[in-house]
């Protein structure tokens, strides 16, 4: 249907008045001083202006501006960048007709949006001043904080209802592209047709003319990993527009102009467009059957608490012999009684646990989830100036090298699992059981995994809405399409691909997994043949850190990956794909565990005690390494202070300092658990001491037991928290710290759900049915703190 839009427009809008709308209008004076002008040859060209979107260039405006200046001095203009970018941007965030313009979107497109401009200005109907308001306007801070994104009103505009259509919220970037001479367009075949000047008043046509003369054809790109690192702004435009319309309405726009050598590719996909009508999809075969599942779980989970209720009611315990296996698995899915064994604080004396380790996984995991929380905040940050500043800075290199948190992970998997194998083949004279031993490691780590998952990529769609909720589709159809690969334990082996973000932090459980599954080849060895094994083990481990050293120098890896250093994110894919993510070159901290956990199995009955000035060394040197792997390079993530990072630097810190951090945390591991952690006569009293009793708390023992749950939760509810966000939002670094912790609590209360309906349910389960069994698979969960009467014994037995 055809609507009349011949309908005087009121004076002021000129460009506006006639059936052709030629353009936009920006209100500024007009200066006959400033003149066009060309480059004055090819060779001499201005600065890149994708500085403007560089995070580490917070006078890039000022530093631009003052080049083109100089440059223009022997033309005779004046010529102010600042202010003539302010005007370009001003003119086109505050457009919310874009599509109103173009000339080659549809035909449909074209009418509904014409027809919003006309009652905008002709009618000021109320629907149509609430589009207007709902599109972006400038971006504050543009020039002082770099904030370049421009946020509309997301809600507001979903809910526009005018003749014919609804208001649909879109988002549009914008990539400075170098030009190629060739694309340059012969003078004389486009015509400015736009350029119209009328009276005091420049057309943003002739703003961006007076960058240079040459044009190109417009285009549009696709969507990529970076995308959101560019300009962006919004527009509540007719939900009869697609995103292709919306792109080359703006590409026509901005497009054709080369400035400084660069052009505007307008980036944009239909991903990026959100209306109301856009409901979550419906329910299809894999969405029902997750929901299936999951209701006979709570099925199971309601039956046994009404069963464990009416015992208590009546006053008689479970038995498992009397009660049966039917009963018995039914009780395995108690959430009264997996409640109280995850959060008991109860310990056991043995001198098999390891007290210390609780303390140091929880304490971990708090640093990934922190660093996970930065990560994706910097995304939603307006202010992306004062993030960076915060990032060189000594403190904040706590989250900036948080990575080696998952060396960590790596240090204690392998040391537990080689101490608990070594004790298994001591009980059992050499021989284990291979299949209980990978498949109860598999179960361990997979049936919770499988659920998380499989509510991921069915189900977390429907829990929100939100203009960057393109994030939330993305995961979970990443989950969708790729769920073998998560299951066989190989995400890791495929390259970094920007679609495919199922379940991103797990790439470390696959490399773990295969790093679990050869680990026999170097236990065994190390039980059978002491001499030969070690020499074995540590061949292995110099290889494999050769390795790393040979990627490292045929890359030209940087030393990490630090968020405010250009030159090292542009070397950022190598490095995840090479590097990162492969378990040949995570192995070296995976094998100091192993090795570790060896030692700690052939003196856990020795009466030898290390002097002090020795545990007095070992603390002085494992501080001071740890400190320098998180601290030392401070002053290397400033480009403006060392802009480039030497080879010696990048040869040394990068391939050895994940294995010298798991050395660290080895050497904590040791000390608290064979008392050296809690020397009163030690000559770092108050540290060590502190140390132990600190790691060693009791009520780490819960919080511990919840830690893979919160690994599995974490990201994506991270995702749909800042996927729902209506705006983005300018940071601070008190709040941001407000605001992790926050989700920190958070997340630890779902993991607490998942674990006591799901993890525990199931590995109840599992024991239960393998309970005729042997069980050759160390188990987690059994390092708990020695008792207190063991270390007051070992005290004592110090002291005499």
């Amino acid at each position: 249907m055809k609507r009349d839009i011949t309908h005087q427009i009121p004076t002021g809008y000129p460009l506006l008045a006639s059936k052709e709308f030629r353009g936009l209008v920006v209100a500024v004076p007009f200066c006959p001083r400033v003149n066009p002008f060309k480059l004055r040859s090819q060779s001499q060209q201005f600065i890149n202006p994708a500085l403007i979107i560089s995070p580490e260039s917070e006078r890039s405006f000022e530093k631009w501006r003052n080049v083109i200046n100089q440059q223009l001095q022997e033309t005779g203009a004046t010529f102010d960048l600042t202010s003539t970018l302010h005007n370009i941007f001003a003119a086109l965030k505050s457009s919310s007709f874009p599509t109103a313009v173009a000339k080659n979107i549809s035909q449909q497109c074209l009418q509904d949006s014409q027809f919003y401009v006309h009652n905008l200005y002709a009618n000021q109907s109320l629907w149509s001043l609430q589009m207007q308001e709902s599109s972006a306007k400038l971006p504050p801070g543009l020039f002082g904080s770099n904030n370049i994104h421009a946020d509309g009103l997301f809600d507001e505009c979903l809910a526009v209802r005018a003749p014919g259509f609804d208001g649909q919220y879109c988002i549009v970037s914008f990539k400075p592209t170098a030009v190629d001479p060739s694309e340059i367009l012969p003078l004389g075949s486009f015509s400015d047709n736009h350029e119209e000047q009328r009276g005091n008043l420049i057309t943003i046509f002739q703003l961006l003319g007076l960058l240079g003369p040459d044009r190109v054809d417009p285009k549009v790109s696709v969507v990529d990993a970076n995308t959101y690192l560019l300009p962006s702004t919004t527009f509540c435009l007719p939900s009869s527009c697609s995103a292709a319309d919306l792109g080359q309405a703006v590409a026509e726009l901005i497009g054709s102009y080369v400035i400084a050598n660069y052009s505007l590719v307008t980036v944009t996909d239909e991903q990026y467009c959100f209306k109301e009508s856009n409901k979550p999809p419906k329910y299809d075969g894999a969405t029902i059957t997750v929901i299936v599942v999951l209701s006979l779980v709570g099925l199971l989970v309601l039956m046994a608490i009404v069963h464990e209720a009416w015992r208590m009611y009546r006053g008689t315990d479970f038995d498992a012999k009397k009660d049966g296996k039917l009963l018995s698995a039914l009780h395995c899915f108690s959430v009264l009684n997996n409640g109280r064994k995850i959060l008991s604080m109860r310990v056991t004396a043995s001198s098999d646990n390891f007290g210390c380790i609780h303390g140091i996984r929880f304490f971990s995991t708090c640093w990934v989830v922190l660093a996970h929380n930065f990560t994706l905040a910097a995304g939603k940050i307006m202010n992306i100036q004062s993030i960076t500043e915060d990032f060189r800075t000594l403190g904040m290199q706590t989250i900036g090298n948080s990575s080696v948190s998952v060396d960590t992970f790596f240090l204690m998997s392998g040391l537990l699992v080689s101490f608990l194998l070594l004790r298994e083949l001591d009980r059992n004279k050499g021989k284990f059981n291979v299949g209980l031993y990978y498949l109860h490691r598999y179960l361990r780590l997979t049936i919770v995994y499988a659920f998380i998952l499989g509510f991921i990529a069915t189900l977390m769609v429907y829990v929100g809405i939100g203009p960057y909720w393109y994030d939330v589709n993305k995961f979970s159809n990443a989950c969708r399409n790729a769920w073998w690969r998560q299951f066989l334990y190989i995400n890791n082996l495929f390259p970094v691909d920007s679609d495919y973000g199922c379940m991103g932090q797990t790439w470390y459980l696959a490399v773990d997994m295969q790093l679990f599954f050869v680990s026999p080849l170097f236990i065994y060895p190390l039980w059978r043949w002491r001499k030969w094994g070690l020499a074995w083990l540590a061949a292995v481990g110099l290889t494999c850190q050769a390795v790393v050293f040979f990627v490292y120098a045929r890359d030209d890896l940087h030393p990490n990956v630090w968020p405010t250093r250009l030159d090292g994110l542009a070397t950022s894919a190598d490095y995840f794909n090479h590097y990162y993510y492969k378990p040949w070159t995570r192995a070296p901290p995976y094998l100091v565990g192993i090795w570790a956990g060896w030692y700690l199995h052939i003196t856990k009955q020795s009466q030898t005690r290390l002097a002090k000035p020795l545990v007095a060394l070992g603390w002085t040197l494992s501080s001071a390494v740890g400190l320098a792997i998180v601290y030392g390079l401070t002053p290397y993530v400033d480009p403006s202070k060392v802009p480039e990072i030497s080879t010696l630097l990048k040869m040394t810190y990068g391939p050895l300092h994940r294995t010298a951090w798991a050395f660290v945390i080895a050497w904590i591991i040791f000390a608290c658990s064979r008392g050296y952690g809690d020397i009163v006569q030690s000559l770092h009293t108050l540290r060590t001491g502190f140390v132990n009793r600190l790691l060693s708390w009791k009520g780490f023992l819960p919080l511990g037991r919840m830690t893979y749950c919160v690994y599995l939760i974490h990201y994506d509810f991270l995702v749909v928290y800042y996927s729902a966000m209506r705006k983005r939002f300018y940071y601070t670094l008190f709040e941001q710290f407000t605001v992790c912790f926050g989700l920190l609590v958070v997340t630890f209360g779902l993991a607490f759900l998942v674990s006591v309906t799901l993890e525990a349910s199931f590995l109840n389960l599992e024991k239960l049915i393998f309970s005729s069994k042997s069980k050759s698979q160390p188990r987690e969960e059994m390092t708990a703190p020695p008792a207190e009467e063991k270390l007051n014994a070992e005290r004592k037995k110090i002291d005499a």
